[in-house]
């Protein structure tokens, strides 16, 4: 290698460092920034639990739900229409699980493989941003975008090597607003899903989403409403494990 090749090299390596460690500088502003807009460490901390009521609308249809999670990736959601009520639960160790009331005596099962990944993606309590290196996401700054007149601030993010999706925040309140992945079909045809988060209020000092929309291919597939949470409710040991035995009736979290 003559000497002008070995420097522009040097060169060329010295500004990549410096774009990664500008982006990663970008990367913890951003996450401290957003956790202080939440309501802080302290009181994202001290909201270790809650319990969601609201329902969910979907196909013209309206569902009921109950959603009891906590801290690190603990998640029991239970749904009604109809009467008829199906619970879907991970305690974050054991396999997820689902029960429908549909069969009587209620009787437990293994979710689907391809259901249960997704559920126990979602099942994590605190967003990526809270703490994300320590429980294996990877962050990377891309810049900003204009949507309808409002700036976000575009994050690419990778959980353990496996999943990947981009969050958009507002460059505003620095809320998470959007979320936006790519998702295969059960035919084997990628579909562009699109979570919007929206009607922020505080819950225990912790501002949280209480309108989550979600759009595939650019067509709202769902809408949920939060009608209330509640902040740390008193958990059984059995709100979030797969019952041993056939059950009559529903153990309530």
């Amino acid at each position: 290698m003559t000497l002008s090749l070995f420097f522009r090299s040097c060169a060329v390596g010295l500004f990549l460092a410096s774009a990664v460690g500008v982006r990663a500088d970008r990367m913890d502003d951003l996450a401290k920034i957003h956790l202080e807009a939440m309501g802080g460490k302290e009181r994202v901390d001290a909201l270790g639990s809650l319990r969601a009521t609201g329902q969910v609308f979907a196909a013209g249809k309206v569902v009921r739900f109950t959603m009891t999670a906590a801290r690190p990736a603990k998640l029991r959601l239970e749904t009604e229409s109809n009467g008829r009520i199906l619970v879907q639960a991970t305690d974050g160790a054991e396999p997820a699980w689902e029960m429908d009331t549909a069969t009587t005596p209620a009787k437990s099962r293994a979710m689907d493989d391809s259901v249960a990944r997704k559920f126990v993606a979602d099942a994590e309590f605190d967003d990526p941003l809270v703490g994300g290196a320590e429980r294996g996401y990877a962050f990377d700054f891309a810049g900003e975008m204009l949507i309808e007149g409002r700036k976000f601030l575009r994050v690419l993010v990778t959980h353990r090597m496996t999943d990947s999706f981009s969050l958009l925040i507002d460059d505003d309140t620095y809320f998470i607003a959007m979320r936006l992945e790519q998702r295969m079909t059960a035919g084997g045809r990628k579909t562009q899903v699109v979570t919007h988060y929206e009607d922020f209020r505080p819950v225990n000092g912790v501002l949280t989403p209480h309108k989550i929309t979600v759009s595939v291919d650019g067509n709202v597939a769902q809408q949920t409403k939060v009608l209330r949470i509640e902040p740390n409710p008193t958990l059984s040991d059995g709100s979030f494990r797969r019952p041993s035995v056939e059950v009559p009736g529903l153990t309530k979290p």
